[in-house]
């Protein structure tokens, strides 16, 4: 899921930013198809896991994990954000 929603957010910044798709070195096929058809699929597939009782232990231990890594990454990355700033001034 991650990885569809970053192409998505990607691509959108990236024409936002004043380029064409037709500067990428690589062409997504059926894009924006394959990036939405990802996304859906891989959310089904979290949701399904649910409903089987021996794989829902991996939903209860990766989301609390995502979570902790995500807040980690925006945490640290703000740090140093902040450590180049003061640095430039």
């Amino acid at each position: 899921m991650a990885i569809a929603w970053a192409e998505l957010n990607f691509r959108k910044q990236f024409l936002k930013d004043g380029h064409q798709l037709s500067e990428l070195k690589y062409k997504t096929p059926w894009y924006p198809v394959v990036p939405y058809f990802a996304f859906i699929t891989s959310l089904l597939s979290c949701v399904l896991i649910w409903f089987d009782p021996t794989q829902r232990v991996a939903l209860y231990y990766t989301i609390p994990f995502v979570l902790v890594c995500y807040l980690g990454h925006r945490f640290w990355f703000r740090h140093k954000d902040n450590e180049v700033v003061k640095e430039e001034e």
